[in-house]
């Protein structure tokens, strides 16, 4: 079967508003094409003014598999249980657990992830304001998906992103200021925190703790660029 990696970014005066990706085989391009341009225009963010649009053909022997995250979901009635949740999740792998939490929080508008050593704490990424973008992932069974489907991808995303030894957690808090449920993956298992943030609020970002003395360079071209499918059932 062939593949094509359909991917789309959007942004307004430079300004990243939306971007999302499939994997799919050649009958589904078409309509993959129209559903993410529309997600650009109904983003909560904004109506994106250019949306770029990027199909590539796959060589599917290049294209490897991982099993899914095992999930579980935290009791947080509110943003402060889920930072308490976050900061016991990370704590222990980290002496910088609340500047990883801290800065996190703080950043707006980022196109990708932080990485940062677990070691020092220091960030990693050539460009800490791009930070560094996962892509060409998707489940392994293709789903129509006629709109944004949050937790699957999420489930996705950090799937592939666990699947490499150098990156111990991940962090993440969208900034959709209308998605309030985010989420740390660690020790194969990914846990959603709900009430993560308020709703409404910009702040959202995503962060890689990574292995001090980890081979950066060979790590990001993983993340950016090496085709990975995900065994995992369509969550609800």
């Amino acid at each position: 079967m062939t593949y094509f990696s359909v991917r789309m970014r959007a942004n307004t005066q430079g300004r990243h508003i939306s971007g999302a990706e499939r994997i799919v085989g050649a009958e589904h391009v078409a309509e993959t094409c129209a559903q993410l341009a529309q997600r650009a225009l109904d983003h909560p963010k904004g109506e994106a003014a250019q949306t770029h649009l990027t199909v590539e053909a796959l060589d599917a022997a290049a294209i490897t598999h991982a099993d899914a995250l095992r999930v579980d979901v935290a009791e947080c009635p509110d943003p402060d249980a889920a930072r308490a949740v976050i900061h016991g999740l990370l704590a222990p792998l980290t002496p910088h657990a609340d500047a990883l939490i801290r800065e996190t929080f703080a950043a707006r508008d980022m196109r990708g992830a932080m990485l940062v050593c677990a070691g020092t704490g220091a960030r990693l990424e050539p460009d800490c304001e791009r930070g560094v973008r996962v892509s060409h992932m998707d489940a392994l069974e293709y789903v129509h998906a006629t709109g944004k489907d949050a937790a699957r991808e999420a489930l996705v995303l950090s799937s592939k992103v666990a699947a490499h030894p150098d990156v111990i957690a991940e962090l993440c808090i969208s900034d959709d200021p209308e998605y309030t449920t985010g989420y740390v993956a660690h020790g194969g298992t990914y846990t959603r925190i709900p009430h993560i943030k308020p709703k409404g609020s910009p702040a959202g970002a995503r962060a890689f703790l990574v292995r001090e003395g980890a081979d950066i360079p060979a790590l990001i071209d993983y993340l950016e660029r090496q085709p990975v499918l995900i065994q995992t059932e369509v969550l609800a």
